[in-house]
């Protein structure tokens, strides 16, 4: 079970690594027309660079410094994209005409892209397999010197990505507000849908120089900050579950320093050749997030079924765990299809031309009215990809229970205590405690009294 979660870690890192390089250089290629394929190697190279030298010492040292940066020219961007438009009530306005301050609809329907099942369920499980079983975060967790500092981070940390999606958030109302009446999509003036916070920086931040310079730098901190992490917590272990255990207690300490910096340029010059590949499979959000889930959904359920289920044994969690990644894999390939080819389209809102000061080819626009058709698509690859962590989790868990008809039930008493849940802990020992009283009472009824000659 541990090379199978170490594997699918593996896995995920390979996949999740290219799209953490194509988001800056993305961005830089709007900002400053270089190419896309110019910027990737020397995002990777500086990365791989401090990783290597810096270790995880140096990997927490340089996320604060990029984090600062990265809040800071969040919160300038909403200041001055508001200021530009006249104000807070004007942001509100437009969004509000133009049919974008809507709510998550009130459906349980799987394939509806943002719904209120999706969003506090599926979003909640999604957080959830990313703060509690990803190899990133705990890795950090166990650098802290008390549980009480593991809470309080965890705690700050809850505080400030919340505070970071409702800033992007407010950001994405700006930007309608400011493109309102000249949608840069169906101009051509952007490629690509993760394009249009770049655009709205230069428009933004453009006539103060430097300024369009910190937003590509926050954008570069925060794709750092990711790979970084990842690629420590990725030599890590390949180190730990592959290399150790083959390698024995023969392995010495510069062994083990030459082993984990192969691994980090290794799989950061793979990246290099992996953006060819992310840049074809459609928005970076929701393929970050599919990808994610789809991997790290067994994993959540491996996790549950070991803390709160003692009576399955490891073959029949084995079992489970296999067949909900095969399946996920299988939803999240033919889902990427769908998005690809167009067999599976969400609800767009219209968009206008009206107003735009530039020339642009209107047969664009033409075709770009075409694609906001509603909602349509009922296959099972077709639902939320919020949704994807909850369901892989949920198959882990079902299957690894139904396996135990085949492979039998786990005695309760081998499994360590401490690898339980602490609610599952209390109960067992109250469980046992029952049962110890009722056989020592047994023992005192059955026992056969003694008579004196």
């Amino acid at each position: 079970m541990r090379l199978f979660g170490a594997s699918l870690f593996v896995l995920k890192a390979i996949i999740w690594l290219p799209i953490a390089v194509y988001v800056p250089a993305l961005t830089f290629n709007q900002v400053s027309g270089i190419g896309i394929h110019t910027i990737t190697p020397i995002v990777i190279i500086i990365c791989t660079f401090y990783t290597c030298v810096g270790g995880l010492k140096g990997v927490v040292y340089t996320d604060v410094v990029q984090s600062v940066i990265m809040y800071g020219s969040l919160v300038i961007i909403m200041i001055k994209g508001t200021l530009d438009l006249g104000g807070l009530d004007v942001v509100l306005q437009r969004n509000s005409e133009g049919g974008r301050l809507n709510t998550p609809e009130l459906t349980m329907d799987p394939t509806v892209r943002i719904s209120v099942f999706s969003v506090f369920v599926g979003g909640t499980i999604f957080k959830l397999q990313s703060t509690s079983i990803n190899q990133a975060t705990v890795q950090r967790f166990m650098s802290l010197p008390t549980l009480k500092s593991i809470k309080q981070t965890l705690i700050t940390f809850s505080i400030g990505l919340t505070f970071l999606y409702l800033g992007c958030v407010y950001v994405g109302l700006v930007c309608y507000a400011t493109y309102f009446d000249c949608d840069p999509m169906s101009t051509g003036l952007a490629g690509r849908r993760d394009q249009l916070v770049p655009l709205l920086v230069m428009r933004v931040l453009g006539v103060v120089p430097g300024l369009p310079g910190l937003f590509v730098s926050a954008v570069f901190s925060a794709a750092l900050s990711s790979l970084s992490t990842l690629l420590n917590s990725l030599a890590a272990v390949i180190l730990e579950d592959f290399v150790k255990p083959r390698m024995g207690k023969g392995m010495q300490e510069r062994h083990v320093a030459l082993t984990m910096r192969l691994v980090v340029v290794t799989f950061g010059v793979s990246s290099i050749f992996m953006v060819y590949v992310v840049e074809k499979l459609g928005m970076v959000l929701q393929l970050s997030a599919t990808l994610q889930s789809s991997l790290y959904g067994p994993m959540l359920g491996i996790f549950t079924v070991g803390m709160l289920m003692p009576w399955v044994g490891e073959k029949s969690v084995f079992t489970g765990s296999v067949i909900s990644f095969f399946t996920m894999a299988w939803i999240a390939v033919n889902a990427q299809i769908a998005n690809i080819t167009g067999t599976f389209q969400h609800t767009k809102l219209p968009v206008s031309v009206e107003n735009c000061e530039y020339d642009f080819d209107m047969s664009r626009y033409s075709n770009s009215t075409a694609e906001y058709e509603p909602h349509k698509g009922t296959s099972v690859y077709h639902m939320s990809f919020l949704l994807y962590a909850l369901l892989g989790s949920l198959l882990t868990i079902v299957f690894a229970n139904l396996a135990t008809f085949v492979f039998g039930r786990q005695d309760i008493k081998d499994v360590d205590e401490n690898l339980l849940a602490p609610f599952v802990q209390r109960y067992l020992r109250k469980k046992n405690n029952y049962y110890e009283t009722v056989e020592l009472k047994s023992a005192e009824v059955l026992k056969i009294p003694e008579t004196s000659d």
